[in-house]
């Protein structure tokens, strides 16, 4: 008797997306609760955003980052070293590229003081051993502001630079600081767009004033959509800075590859207390971490959230059920609210990455969107300030639904987390 055997046809699988990027800047108190993510594997994000400023603080940070896979991007400073709100900052005009004229402007930055600036800078980040950096860019006020010529020259600088010091593997993302309102203007957009395509960079992150969760109104969710998505033509990572919660939705939307914010903070663009001279009895400090209610995308003080948890269903609506981020719950949410926040963003971005870009804006609608909303009516009862949020989410519910309802298909911006663009010359 013969056995007749059917052949097989291996099925293809279907490669997983590219993961999206997810990067943390951590302010001056977050260092010891970023060190316990890496060494635990989760919540560290994709990328750490390194501060000059608190060098002392970060730098172990680079080493236990790069062992555990985690990009390092150093901050340039270059908007507080041009700016008098920022030349202000406490720390900044001792920064080892600073000029020793003062603060940086143009003319100073178009001769030779350009070139130190881009040696030092380069130097610093090779003995950090950071795996890229933000470009020294500057704040354009218009399509005629000097630094458009000055940026492209000190970044072209930096490439080189940072090749001969043989870190050829350094990314250099371009950070674009401008008015939302100046890139509404086609003839400077597609200025912007001939800009970057000429220089060698690996990513754009965008930092446009105003915008961030609290600062995204219908007409200006509405603008940054499109400006992404004209932005897509270039072929490399856009990533939103500064964006928070409402990055999320950006990614879930393809307009961005990546998103930004500190820990619990740093989730909004507004730049006037960089650009603006400080008031004379301006004090800095370090605020206590926000709580980060997860089922809203949205954050408040510890004390109004026990206050709100306090309430009856509330704990089951809005207190963290994730024992593996918050093992007593509410309890552990409240007290350790850095740690809860990290693994939280962590677990939204996974998602998203997870499923193919065409039912992101689906999933994120369905599964996050329209429930956040419905569950903030609810809340904005025991706990008034809440009502912003219902409002904010129930605006982002309308414009994107709209959105997707207006685009069966869009553009989608390259992802910031995935395969590293820049791969060393063949010897």
């Amino acid at each position: 008797m013969i056995e007749m055997v059917t052949a097989v046809t291996p099925r293809k699988l279907r490669p997983a997306p590219e993961p999206l990027g997810n990067f943390i800047r951590p302010g001056y108190n977050d260092h010891t609760v970023i060190a316990q993510a890496l060494a635990e594997g989760r919540g560290s994000g994709s990328g750490l955003v390194i501060n000059p400023l608190h060098a002392d603080r970060q730098r172990p940070l680079i080493e236990h980052a790069r062992a555990a896979g985690v990009e390092t991007i150093l901050d340039s400073k270059s908007l507080e070293l041009s700016a008098p709100g920022g030349y202000a900052m406490h720390g900044v005009p001792e920064l080892p590229w600073a000029a020793a004229e003062g603060m940086h402007s143009p003319l100073i930055l178009s001769g030779m003081e350009g070139g130190r600036l881009v040696r030092n800078l380069s130097e610093y980040a090779a003995e950090a051993q950071v795996s890229a950096i933000l470009a020294p860019t500057h704040f354009l006020d218009d399509a005629e502001s000097p630094w458009w010529t000055i940026d492209a020259s000190l970044t072209r600088r930096l490439r080189q630079n940072l090749n001969e010091l043989e870190m050829t593997s350094a990314l250099i993302y371009y950070p674009v600081m401008v008015r939302t309102s100046t890139l509404m203007n086609p003839a400077v957009m597609a200025q912007l767009i001939d800009h970057l395509r000429r220089l060698p960079v690996d990513g754009v992150w965008l930092r446009l004033h105003p915008f961030g969760t609290t600062k995204s109104g219908p007409l200006v969710l509405k603008r940054y959509l499109q400006l992404c998505r004209q932005l897509h033509a270039l072929g490399i990572p856009i990533v939103a800075e500064h964006s928070g919660s409402v990055g999320v939705a950006l990614l879930a939307f393809g307009a961005v590859g990546g998103i930004e914010s500190g820990v619990t903070f740093t989730d909004t663009v507004n730049l006037d207390g960089v650009l603006r001279p400080p008031k004379p009895d301006a004090r800095s400090f370090a605020p206590a971490p926000r709580v980060y209610l997860h089922q809203l995308s949205a954050f408040v003080d510890a004390q109004t959230a026990r206050e709100l948890l306090s309430k009856r269903g509330m704990k089951a609506l809005h207190g963290c059920q994730d024992t593996a981020c918050c093992p007593r719950g509410w309890v552990d949410m409240v007290a350790n609210p850095r740690q809860h926040f990290l693994r939280q963003r962590a677990r939204e971005v996974a998602q998203l990455s997870a499923m193919p870009f065409s039912l992101r804006p689906g999933y994120y609608m369905e599964n996050f969107l329209r429930p956040a909303s419905d569950r903030a009516m609810r809340a904005a009862e025991f706990e008034p300030s809440l009502a912003a949020v219902r409002k904010r989410l129930d605006s982002w519910r309308g414009t994107l639904g709209a959105d997707l309802e207006q685009h069966s298909e869009f553009t989608i911006s390259e992802p910031a987390a995935g395969r590293r663009l820049r791969v060393r010359p063949s010897a």
